[in-house]
């Protein structure tokens, strides 16, 4: 059910002059991204910040506006990850993207788009 989440997301990106997006499923993100190194991101207003995704469930943000810093957990779900970060209630979770430059685009499900880099 999840997963239709994913199309508008791929029809808005299509329509971008950009070269074709992937979506990367969660098994992708697990070995590429949550490997414990540095991801450098920047927020849809431009913020930025870096995450370190643990392989075992935990996740580091340093950087970012005053007070975004913290620690928190990540988990896989069908399409993607989420995520419980600070003092959050509750998780946040995530779709991403891959751009022909390499970088992903992630969404948060009901939001705007980051950029993570390395």
């Amino acid at each position: 059910m999840r997963g239709w989440f994913a199309i508008p997301l791929l029809l808005a990106f299509a329509a971008a002059p950009a070269a074709a997006a992937e979506l990367i499923g969660p098994k992708e993100l697990q070995a590429g991204w949550f490997d414990g190194k540095t991801i450098s991101t920047a927020g849809p207003r431009g913020g930025k910040s870096d995450f370190t995704f643990s392989r075992d469930g935990k996740v580091i943000r340093t950087g970012g506006r005053a007070g975004s810093a913290g620690d928190g957990t990540w988990r896989l779900d069908d399409d993607g990850f989420c995520m419980t970060l600070g003092q959050a209630k509750r998780e946040s979770c995530y779709l991403a993207v891959k751009s022909a430059d390499g970088s992903l685009r992630v969404m948060r499900r009901s939001g705007g788009a980051f950029v993570w880099t390395r």
